[in-house]
């Protein structure tokens, strides 16, 4: 059984929100989120015949969506990947442990602290955002927006549980950076892979145009969290299927938004076990 003191790990969260939240990667990163928004929203005003005006949430949240499930997860990338073995080899972590605290709680605090610096950049840069669309935009929902911002925050703590977990495992920050390349470019690159096998098989453009899509396919999003928010983003808006760049594909009926939730989950709690068994393993 895990001793566990919510206290102990809540000074080790503070300390890290607090160290990580005037970071200037993150402030940039944040002012980019709050442009990215203003910017598609102005795009998707302008598709709608409104020159000059902003689109509503919807048009703006589909255009920015594949550009912040890259900026999310590069924000929790920056933050946890060395956020055991860096402090490992500084001596820093050494310290830490000398206290009366127990790894498991090192481990959650820090989770918590940085999810935090997610929570408040993706709250300041797409909620002032949101904002300011609905005060410009007539009759506008925040149901699906919440739906966005709070899938995104998911993405981050996802992406940051992947951190931690390798951080935990290597042993200097050197090697941390490699694993958190290979985290951001694995989600990159794996729906590639998936259309090359696609194509590989004997489909063409022609069978896309028709829509005819084998069930096998759609589990690539259950391999990469961002894609896999991507699409949790569209069902929370309502969509059943993908109409863009001449393509028009319905969702197959076991994709349901419990289960996207659900692999969301996994994604999450995973890593964290996993990470937490190479923390106790490790000789500090």
């Amino acid at each position: 059984m895990v001793y566990f003191n919510p206290r102990a790990a809540y000074t080790i969260a503070k300390k890290e929100f607090l160290d990580n939240i005037r970071n200037r990667w993150i402030i940039l990163l944040t002012i980019i989120l709050f442009i990215l928004v203003i910017v598609f929203s102005y795009l998707a005003g302008g598709q709608t015949g409104g020159k000059g005006a902003l689109g509503n949430m919807q048009n703006t949240v589909l255009g920015l969506l594949s550009i912040s499930s890259m900026l999310i997860p590069l924000i929790a990338i920056i933050l946890g990947f060395s956020t055991i073995s860096g402090e490992a080899e500084s001596g820093a972590l050494y310290v830490v442990l000398s206290y009366p605290i127990t790894r498991f709680e090192v481990l959650l605090g820090k989770l918590l602290g940085l999810g935090l610096v997610i929570v408040v950049a993706v709250l300041a840069g797409f909620g002032l955002g949101g904002i300011i669309i609905t005060a410009t935009v007539s009759g506008e929902s925040w149901l699906g927006y919440l739906g966005f911002m709070g899938l995104t925050i998911l993405l981050g703590f996802t992406i940051l549980s992947l951190a931690i977990c390798i951080s935990a495992y290597c042993k200097r920050r050197i090697t941390s950076i490699g694993g958190g390349l290979v985290i951001f470019f694995w989600g990159m690159i794996i729906g590639s892979v998936f259309m090359g096998i696609l194509f590989g098989s004997g489909y063409n453009f022609s069978d896309l145009q028709t829509g005819k899509i084998p069930d096998w396919f759609w589990f690539e999003p259950f391999f990469s969290p961002p894609d896999l928010n991507q699409f949790a983003v569209m069902k929370a808006f309502g969509m059943q299927n993908i109409d863009m760049m001449g393509f028009k594909l319905s969702f197959p009926g076991f994709m349901s938004t419990g289960l996207l939730l659900f692999a969301h989950f996994i994604w999450f709690i995973v890593p964290l076990f996993v990470g937490y068994f190479f923390f106790k393993r490790r000789d500090i």
